[in-house]
């Protein structure tokens, strides 16, 4: 895929945030016949990382300008200028948004400027260029790119944007996690004619193809036969359901009735699906970055760190069944854990982690646990370092606590955890309250704070009220 993020961001297996504007930017080829080359262009805007403002009491609306300027080495050829807007959105709703655009073109390589900026916040546009070559023979028997669809629908008489009838929702990615259990795409196929004659008969065929041993996965493979055109379109679809983990590879060919080869197209393709066990060979294993890792107490050690990040399934192997598995359960277990959250390059996924670990350890480790054992150490594995932490470890009045805020938390924005220390050791801080769905939940949480000095407080009321609880709800609400 050719998608590029665009802003200052972070993405990595750990943290996943940003206070600017962050985008993705793809394109596809088509070719209008004795007209000339179709470019179009997707960005699709993250939400979390602009700024809705009201448009009325309850619905707010975020406004991007942007401009698409495609140059070649002496002048502008085209370019676009347009507020995007996002839909209405309810206050605590942030969605993601996109803006389509075609340009026709003569074939020829371009320059394509593409500068954005949020109308709702004082920050300065940004700003990338790609090289686009679209210098292509027009006239031979080719396939356009491939298109991958996020949903359709058909299309109204007016849609600008519309091809073959139907309205696609292009999908940014060419991962393929667990959520997914389809793969659509659509793509044309243009001058069978020439190629073949005029109504001549051929077969179009699509298939998902193992990347390394070329074998093509049961189940995903569709043969049809077409009749020879200036232009066929084809709207594919694969059930990825029973598709395990692994690159794979998406390949669509044109035959003749000679079964030779007249067009052809590949797209790499990532399928991450934790619900199918992928089997490793020994030698698969040995090969690996884990190979070379032969003391198992330590193997067993490196695996229960992956506590915080691992998912429920994982944590019930992890406690259960790790302990009594052989060295080469363990080391697939690892392998395995790594490679579902970097297809392309496990070890570094790993590598990254473990140097998290280490902060962790040096941060929150205490003599008797291991830093992503605390509280502390669990929360900054799993959702990155805070944006923000309030720190007061030395009033009187209450018990030490830290309140962290993060601009994103896993799939949620703008949260907040409270930690606090009940032993008065300045040792280890516990979870008491945060904002973030399936975390700990106490509503009465400032009156724990407080209750440092009086221990009796009336369990029916919600807040412990005064300038000391007033002060806290107000650190909670606008971290500073």
């Amino acid at each position: 895929m050719r998608a590029l993020a665009l802003g200052i961001t972070v993405i990595c297996s750990v943290t996943l945030f940003s206070q600017s504007l962050t985008a993705y930017f793809d394109y596809k080829v088509f070719l209008l016949p004795d007209n000339g080359i179709l470019l179009e262009t997707y960005v699709d805007v993250t939400g979390s990382s602009v700024a809705y403002l009201p448009v009325n009491d309850s619905l707010n609306r975020a406004e991007i300008e942007m401009n698409i300027i495609l140059s070649n080495v002496e002048t502008v050829v085209d370019f676009k200028k347009e507020i995007v807007q996002s839909p209405l959105a309810y206050s605590d709703y942030t969605p993601d948004f996109m803006s389509l655009n075609r340009f026709l073109l003569p074939s020829g390589k371009y320059t394509l400027e593409l500068i954005m900026k949020d109308l709702g916040k004082e920050e300065d546009a940004v700003t990338t260029m790609r090289t686009i070559d679209l210098q292509l023979d027009i006239d031979a028997c080719s396939f356009s790119d491939i298109e991958l669809i996020a949903g359709f629908r058909p299309a109204a008489q007016d849609a600008r944007m519309a091809k073959s009838g139907f309205e696609f929702i292009p999908y940014m990615s060419n991962l393929y996690g667990e959520t997914f259990n389809e793969l659509l795409f659509y793509v044309e196929l243009y001058h069978t004619e020439k190629s073949l004659g005029s109504d001549e008969g051929f077969v179009l065929s699509y298939a998902l193809e193992d990347s390394k041993s070329n074998r093509t996965i049961a189940e995903c493979e569709v043969v049809k036969r077409k009749k020879s055109a200036e232009v066929i379109t084809e709207m594919g679809r694969l059930d990825l359901s029973k598709v395990p983990s692994g690159l794979y590879i998406l390949n669509i060919e044109a035959r003749n009735r000679e079964n030779e080869v007249i067009a052809s197209k590949e797209l790499q393709i990532i399928r991450q699906n934790g619900a199918l066990a992928k089997e490793y060979s020994p030698e698969d294993i040995e090969l690996s970055f884990i190979g070379k890792m032969n003391d198992k107490d330590s193997l067993i050690a490196y695996i229960d760190c992956l506590h915080p990040v691992a998912r429920e399934y994982e944590r019930t192997v992890i406690d259960y069944q790790i302990k009594n598995s052989s060295l080469l359960e363990c080391k697939s277990f690892f392998y395995s854990f790594w490679e579902a959250r970097n297809l392309i390059d496990p070890s570094k996924a790993w590598n990254e982690y473990k140097e998290q670990v280490r902060i962790a350890e040096e941060k929150f480790g205490t003599s008797n646990k291991r830093g992503y054992s605390t509280d502390m150490g669990r929360v900054y594995l799993q959702y990155g370092p805070p944006n923000s932490v309030v720190d007061r470890s030395s009033d009187p009045q209450s018990y030490p606590y830290q309140i962290w805020h993060y601009y994103r938390a896993g799939k949620f924005s703008d949260k907040r955890f409270v930690f606090y220390d009940r032993e008065l050791l300045q040792r280890e801080y516990q979870l008491l309250h945060s904002d973030v769905p399936g975390e700990v939940r106490n509503p009465r949480w400032d009156m724990v704070l407080n209750s440092r000095n009086n221990a009796q407080w009336n369990q029916e009321q919600n807040s412990a009220g005064g300038s000391s609880s007033e002060r806290m709800q107000e650190l909670f609400e606008t971290p500073r």
